[in-house]
This record gives C-alpha cells, structure tokens and sequence, in this order.
C-alpha cells in the first residue's frame, strides 16, 4: 500500500509539481480541518494551476482508485469538503482548486462562465465596470465562497429575487459505473471533442458562444420570486436537495467535478436605500413579512435578520472581521484566513504556548477597542431584540416608506432610513455574524465539533413563527446561541454552543424533530455536509451522479465505501 502511494504521489508531482503536492501534517492542516467544523486524514493535497492539469490529475486518481474530494475555498459550514474522520476504505485525496481562479465575461456581460477556484469577491469586482452584479453579492464572499462551491451546493445567498445558485449550463467530470471518466460539456458552448480540446479552446476563449443546438437550458432560478410571494403555501421556498433545483453540477455537493459553469449576471441598481427595522416582538416581522410580500409592486434586493444575541457575540467576538472588512475589503478574508491558520500551527508545535494564543490575541484587540458602530444602530440594539434590514431600489423608496408608516401605526416596532455610513455598518454585522460562533469557541478553547451545534433551516411560506422555541430542557442545555437570517426566505440560521458535558448528538436530533414538526426543511442553504442526514431522494440523485461512490463519499451520512456498500 505504501509503495502504491508513494508511486501515485510521484506521477502527480510530475503534473503539477512537487510543491503543488503537500503531504507533511501543517501543510495539510488547512485543508483538512473545516472552516467551522469537520476533520479528517488526507494522503495529499493536490493543488494544480491549470483545467488541463486538473483533468490529468483525476485520470491518475482514477486509475488508482482513491477517493477524491474537491475543495474551492473550504468556507463551508457544515464540514462537507473536508475528510470526516479517518476509516474511508480507500485513501483520500483533496484537490484544491484555489488557483484555478477566472471569470470569463461573454454575452455582453449577461452571462459569465466561472472557473472552479472563482470567488464571489473576484466575481463581483469583475462585473462592477460594466455595472453588472452576479447570483450573490456581499455575504459569504466575505469569506471567501467559491462561485462553484456555492453552484454545488445550491447556495441561497440573500438576494430575494434570485433565489438558489442554479444553472443548467456547465462543463463536468463524471466517473461511470465502470470506472472510467468522461468529461461532459452541457455549457451549451461547442468546444471540441476530446477533453484536451475542450480544455483548451475553454482556457484560451477559442468558441463562440451561441447555444448549441443539443443542448439548451436555464442558468437562474428565475421562478424564485414568484414563489416567495406564495406566502399562504405549506412548504418552503428553498432547501438543499429540492428536486426543483437539482441539475448536474447543482445541489452535485461534489459528487461530479465541475470544471466551469455559465451563469447570469443582473443589472446592478443605480442607488440603494436601507431601511433598518426593530421591534421586541418576532410576531411583528411576520406579519410585515406578509404584508410587504403582498403589497409591494417590486420585491426588495435584500431582508436580513439579527438576533440580539448575533449583534453582541458579533461586535465582542467578529470585529475583527468587520474592521478588514471595512478597511481591506472583503477580498483580503480569504488570505487572512489562511495567514491565521498557518499561525495556529506553528504555535501549536510551542508546548508553552496556549494552543489558541491567536485567538487570544484577536479578542484582546476586540474587547479593548470601541464597537466602531453607527449610533442610532447603537441605540436600536439598547432597545430591541428583533433587528431587520431592508435593502430596496431608490426607485423603491416612497412605496417602502409608505407601507412602513402604514404598518407601524398599528404594530409595535419602529425603523429608520440608514445614510451611506449606517447601511455598511448594519450589513457588515449581519456578514459577520457567521463568523462570531466560531471566534467564541475559538477564544474560550470549546472544540466546535463537539459543543457548536449549528442549524440552517427554511421554514414553511405561511409559518407564523420565526424562531427556534425550544422547550425548557433544551434552553438549559445551551451556553450561548445566535441567530440570523434571510428574512423573506424565511431561512434561519441558528446557532447553539452547549455547555460543557451535554450530548450534542442527543441535542442536536431532539433539534432535528422540533425541525421537521414546524414542517421546515434542512439544511436551507448550506448543504448537508457530514452534520445532516441528507434525504433518501436526495440519495438517490447523487448515486446516479457518483454510481462508484469515489467523489466525497460519506456527504449526508451516506455509505463510505465503494459502490456505495
């Protein structure tokens, strides 16, 4: 077995070379423990700089029968692309795509084909001149999200109007159930016949890019709208594994290679107003859900949700986020990030040291500078529990206002219109509340896998509750939680760290029957990973994907093993 894998470690360094291929445990450190939770053994990191590369490395690990696990930015909540544990039965080998990064800009700019190592920062900064925006704006971007991670996963992002990341369109590998792989273009896009061909007429733009006449196909969820607006339906509006939106590379959650994706942009509006909402009582957003849903002549571009408790574990725990955010930009997280991972094993290897002395450090910086916060957001957290944002078009504004007078004469609860400055800093808190669960237990020494309990929920259309209301024996098993959201989605992230020596597992599956009682779906955007257990028809679609079970096997508690055994 050892002669095996240093033979198939050496073909691969011949493709991409030998500092392309990391085997030593801090190399890997990165790329085989999750963003948030989830960590396994790799035999190596494979990182090629080229599609043509990328191809010839997947025949070679092909041919050896390995496992092979794709990996964009590594920014997922739920664990699914990294190893979980250590008793796959064949090795595994991890191919990042970071530097297969590129966005390719075709249709006047209508559309785009995406690279498997794009970000949705790189993304955005590519369609800005022409004052275009894609699927996803500011959100996990802030992070670093790869625009295929958020394709595989059928990511939701904030958007109202655009729903999941769909397309019908893109260029993949497949292993068939004879072992053997094949590259197929469904981009609607004629680039030759062989792999090699296509490869390369893809990287050098060398195609026209009229549909071909085999193959045609959507490449939004452009029905997502009208489906929110249904706010008297029993189910939600989206979730992973939605039959709706399953198509080759969407919702695939790595169970085929994607090599690029061809997906809409949308104008970018001329001017945006926020409009920031509180009110003490969750029951108030629901009606105003309700009620601008239906009254509204255009949706807005974004609703999004704070919890209380998200706003405080935020600016004590993320600020940090948030000031690179604002000073830096969100292209500089993903570097940090890293940065920040390579600290930790390096300081890891010093016994004297704390083993979290970075985190240490970070939230030294956090507690002792000022919140750096808007004051009238200030003075909205000091009064209500509940904070919503609106974003809407200029064009917008006397409507929204409008209906906003008109409700809160009648209910509890007020808003105000943010300036330039208000509406960075109330969305800067919302991005970065994904990031403060994480920063706690980092700081306090909680290892997450066991005490971070995280819930990614779409409730029914016509729910009249927003919420997790757990009963009392729950409550007293939790240290802290937090909880946000994509409002109008009714998609709700919610987040538990539990006190030391309770059962996650035990907490986490009574959480799961509270779930499926409310009729909600799970997870909402964030894929199933190795937490949930994903659907028997969800299943089903990744076994005619992957019918050899080598691509990311184990994603949704599924079998391990070959063929699915």
């Amino acid at each position: 077995m050892e002669r095996q894998a240093s033979a198939l470690l050496q073909e691969l360094s011949v493709i991409v070379g030998n500092k392309q291929v990391l085997t030593s445990q801090d190399d890997k450190a990165f790329y085989t423990t999750g963003f948030r939770v989830g960590q396994g053994e790799a035999l190596a990191v494979i990182i090629p700089e080229t599609l043509t590369a990328l191809w010839q490395v997947l025949k070679c690990c092909v041919a050896q029968d390995v496992i092979i696990l794709m990996q964009a930015s590594n920014t997922g909540i739920t664990g699914g692309s990294t190893p979980d544990g250590n008793d796959y039965d064949r090795p595994v080998i991890i191919i990042s795509t970071r530097r297969l990064k590129g966005v390719q800009v075709i249709d006047d700019g209508q559309q785009v084909i995406a690279y498997p190592g794009s970000t949705l920062t790189e993304l955005e900064d590519t369609l800005r001149p022409l004052q275009r925006e894609p699927h996803s704006v500011i959100g996990s971007s802030c992070i670093g999200a790869s625009v295929i991670g958020g394709l595989c996963n059928n990511s939701g992002g904030s958007l109202i109007r655009r729903g999941p990341a769909f397309t019908e369109k893109s260029l993949y590998a497949q292993i068939s159930e004879q072992g053997e792989i094949r590259l197929i273009n469904h981009l609607g896009i004629d680039l030759g016949q062989t792999p090699e061909e296509m490869l390369s007429h893809l990287e050098s733009k060398q195609f026209t890019i009229g549909d071909t006449a085999n193959w045609q196909g959507k490449i939004w969820a452009d029905d997502y709208a009208e489906k929110l607006r249904d706010t008297e339906s029993a189910s939600p509006a989206r979730f992973n594994g939605d039959p709706h939106y399953l198509h080759d590379s969407a919702g695939c959650a790595g169970k085929i290679i994607v090599f690029a994706a061809r997906l809409a942009t949308f104008p970018a509006s001329k001017a945006t107003k926020t409009w920031y909402i509180g009110t003490n009582d969750e029951k108030v957003l629901i009606a105003l859900r309700r009620f601008l849903l239906n009254k509204l002549e255009h949706l807005p571009i974004q609703a999004e949700y704070i919890h209380a408790n998200a706003f405080d574990m935020t600016l004590r725990y993320a600020k940090h986020m948030i000031l690179a955010i604002r000073q830096l930009g969100p292209q500089s997280i993903p570097g940090l990030m890293a940065r920040k991972a390579k600290w930790d094993v390096k300081v890891k290897n010093f016994k004297c040291l704390p083993s979290n002395l970075t985190d240490r450090l970070i939230q030294g910086f956090n507690q002792i500078t000022p919140p750096l916060v808007a004051k009238r957001i200030l003075d909205y957290r000091r009064r209500f529990q509940h904070h919503l944002l609106i974003k809407g078009d200029s064009e917008q504004a006397a409507q929204l206002t409008g209906l906003l007078d008109t409700f809160f004469t009648e209910q509890q609860g007020e808003y105000f219109i943010c300036d330039e400055h208000e509406a960075q800093d109330a969305f800067l808190i919302r991005f970065a509340v994904g990031g403060a669960a994480i920063s706690y237990c980092d700081y306090l020494g909680i290892d997450p896998n066991e005490r971070l309990i995280a819930f990614d929920a779409a409730f029914r259309r016509n729910d009249d509750q927003w919420l997790f209301d757990l009963p009392a024996h729950l409550q007293d098993q939790i240290q802290a939680d937090s909880c946000c959201g994509h409002f109008f989605c009714l998609v709700n992230h919610q987040d538990y760290i539990l006190k030391p020596g309770v059962d996650g597992k035990k907490f986490k599956q009574e959480v799961i029957n509270y779930i499926e009682q409310r009729g909600a779906r799970y997870p909402a955007e964030h894929n199933v990973g190795h937490l949930y257990a994903a659907k028997e028809d969800y299943q089903q679609h990744w076994r005619e994907l992957d019918p050899t079970n080598s691509c990311n096997p184990g994603i949704g508690k599924t079998s391990r093993r070959k063929f699915w055994q």
